[in-house]
């Protein structure tokens, strides 16, 4: 698997889906952090994206168990949405790769699975 994303709406897990699918990068969705770490245990992807407004996500704790899994992913990406200036902060601060607003992903999705999905 090459990327995995977390996020617990069903409208962000389809257009990454549909995204990934033109970028002909391989996606699987965790509705929770639970189910994240249930797939990081299982595959090695090499990008994770966290939606910040996943229902009761700890961006720091989700980060740090990522970073230090035996199958850490090579890259973290989160967004959320550009009003949330604290969720993004925080997830810039907890160590992410790179951190966008909701409009930011969506828009250069496409690009970014492409880029940064595909197998090293």
């Amino acid at each position: 698997m090459s990327v995995v994303c977390l996020s617990s709406d069903l409208g962000t897990s389809s257009r990454l889906a549909g995204a990934a699918a033109r970028a002909g990068v391989p996606l699987a969705t965790a509705m929770s952090a639970a189910r994240l770490f249930d797939l990081i245990a299982t595959t090695t992807p090499r990008l994770v994206v966290i939606d910040l407004t996943t229902a009761g996500l700890d961006v720091a704790e989700v980060v740090s168990k990522l970073r230090s899994a035996d199958q850490a992913p090579e890259l973290i990406f989160a967004f959320g949405p550009h009003v949330h200036a604290g969720a993004l902060q925080a997830a810039s601060d907890a160590g992410c790769d790179q951190v966008l607003t909701r409009g930011q992903m969506h828009a250069q999705a496409d690009e970014l699975l492409r880029q940064y999905g595909a197998a090293s």
